[in-house]
């Protein structure tokens, strides 16, 4: 993640160890998978506790949603806490978001489409450091030992657990960040166990800087320790053990050495909460060789930086599709299709510019069709769209203005309508193109469970289009892509030979037109000769179901 003093880093997070047996604490967790409807569109969830084992199903139809609390809803101004650390109008201080904010804002994503919420850090905070404070959740203030407390700006315990309660009973499932990696600026336990960390000068003759020497200064522990190992082991364990948290999201994980995960922090929460699902953060968007390395040491996804960049190059800024084509067919290729898909594909974060910000010469109009046309990408092809507040507005900004909070126009369609400041004036349309992405992708089995064949993809110089092929049993869909600024009409796709597609997905006769059941009412596609033909509005996705 982009750490500088001015940038959100993450903290540990960990609760204490109050004496009560984990596994008393554990409830038993039922499921119940109902169909997709207007407001239900993925598998209820009955009981606090994920499930005893991990439920692939269930993450691979997710839709997740992530929450930098601070910024997105007061829900209950009487814990914002006093002017040291707590004024709206500064970008890099708190602003009141909290935890009842969320509770209070359910319907929005449930309606929406969402149904996992990652939330940012809710450890304690370190006070004020310079000229800001801990608002994004990443300065724990952990001591020795580990008293686990929630910070109180945020709601503090018991708005935790009404969060957790309250997605539960409408079957989505939370995810909590957490980090190993790092104490918070001048935490207690820096200064009660100042051996416990890597030092400033020198660190990296210790090995790997990366590993070894610290994120814009934050105390860096050093895992290889066993004492260390023990702390952040116990403390992770009773965080899993005293909420019912249904994944974790691990910040940082390349400046962690990935053994420390493999031998000791994997298989310790997985002993105390067995069905968590694990998603590692790695910021690296040079390509995947790095991520083999903490998907084997126990993570069940990583966030999918590679076809970010891809995205921002072949979407964003309007070069060819072969480079977004060419990652989406790298992670089956490396992985296969059941690994992809368990990753988080996304277009932003809060550690990046907002995705609107990476085409900043194109008219509005164009920002609008492009970013519909990536968000169209993360919930077609394999992997688990994960959408940051704001995505499905348009919302735009650089730091710090990319943590900018969720406005208050934002919760009713009808206050949605008509231009606003900070997003793009079509706020409402794609609103309702994420809403439709999300409601096709949870009806659609092949679009959460298929396979992915790739059809086509550009030649250079040629028609910038992509088309790919997903199944799984009965449900089969081809997915067209049209980057450039020019309708592409009949292009003639190789269907029948490709040696990708199963012989019985290729019974499809000549003649037969293909359903249209998402994208321009333009677009078509139909079997000719064994080929598809397709035509594809501008800056346009399609989604065709095979009969």
């Amino acid at each position: 993640m982009m750490l500088a003093l001015t940038a959100c880093t993450s903290a540990p997070g960990a609760p204490p160890a109050d004496g009560i047996d984990a596994g008393a604490r554990r409830r038993d967790a039922s499921i119940a998978i109902d169909g997709a409807t207007e407001r239900d569109v993925g598998p209820r969830v009955d009981g606090g506790d994920p499930f005893t084992t991990f439920d692939r199903a269930w993450w691979e139809r997710a839709v997740i949603y992530f929450v930098m609390v601070d910024r997105f809803s007061n829900g209950d101004r009487t814990n914002d806490g006093d002017a040291t650390c707590t004024d709206p109008s500064a970008p890099i201080l708190f602003h009141g978001g909290d935890l009842q904010g969320i509770v209070d804002r359910l319907d929005y994503l449930e309606e929406l489409g969402v149904t996992a919420v990652w939330i940012t850090p809710v450890q304690r905070q370190v006070g004020r450091r310079g000229d800001q404070c801990g608002y994004h959740g990443y300065w724990a203030d952990l001591g020795v030992p580990d008293d686990g407390a929630i910070e109180p700006r945020l709601g503090g315990e018991a708005a935790l657990r009404a969060l957790i309660d309250a997605l539960h009973e409408r079957g989505m499932r939370l995810i909590v960040d957490l980090v190993v990696n790092h104490a918070g600026y001048g935490a207690r336990v820096v200064g009660q166990r100042p051996e416990w960390f890597h030092p400033g000068a020198g660190c990296e003759t210790l090995g790997d800087p990366e590993i070894y020497c610290a994120l814009s200064g934050l105390p860096d522990f050093a895992h290889e320790r066993d004492d260390v190992a023990d702390y952040l082991d116990a403390m992770s364990t009773s965080f899993v053990s005293r909420f019912a948290f249904d994944g974790i999201r691990m910040d940082t994980v390349k400046h962690v050495e990935e053994s420390y995960f493999r031998e000791r922090w994997v298989p310790a929460v997985r002993e105390e909460r067995p069905g968590l699902y694990l998603l590692g953060e790695l910021f690296d968007e040079g390509g995947y060789a790095l991520f083999d390395r903490y998907l084997d040491a126990g993570f069940d996804g990583l966030f999918d930086f590679p076809l970010r960049r891809a995205l921002i190059d072949s979407v964003a800024r309007g070069g060819s599709l072969g480079a977004v084509a060419g990652r989406a067919q790298e992670a089956v290729t490396r992985w296969g299709a059941e690994r992809a898909r368990l990753r988080a594909t996304m277009i932003d974060n809060h550690d990046v510019p907002r995705f609107v910000e990476e085409m900043s010469s194109a008219s509005d109009a164009e920002k609008s069709a492009r970013l519909r046309l990536a968000l169209g990408v993360l919930f077609t092809v394999p992997g688990i769209p994960q959408l940051y507040m704001g995505d499905e507005l348009g919302m735009g900004g650089t730091y710090p203005l990319n943590r900018r909070d969720m406005p208050a126009w934002a919760w009713r369609a009808e206050d949605r309508e008509g231009a606003h400041g900070g997003a793009l004036p079509d706020a409402a349309r794609i609103h309702d193109e994420v809403r439709a992405l999300a409601r096709l992708r949870a009806s659609t089995p092949a679009l959460h469970a298929g396979g992915y064949t790739e059809l086509w993809r550009p030649a250079p110089g040629g028609v910038n289009a992509w088309a790919f092929f997903r199944s799984v049993g009965e449900s089969r869909v081809v997915v067209a892509v049209n980057g450039g600024a020019t309708t592409i009409s009949d292009l003639q796709v190789p269907y029948r030979t490709n040696p990708g597609i199963a012989d019985r997905d290729r019974e499809t006769p000549d003649g037969t037109t293909l359903m249209r059941v998402h994208g321009p009412e333009s677009a078509t596609a139909r079997v000719v000769e064994g080929r598809i033909a397709l035509t594809i509005a501008p800056r346009s996705l399609a989604v065709f179901a095979m009969p």
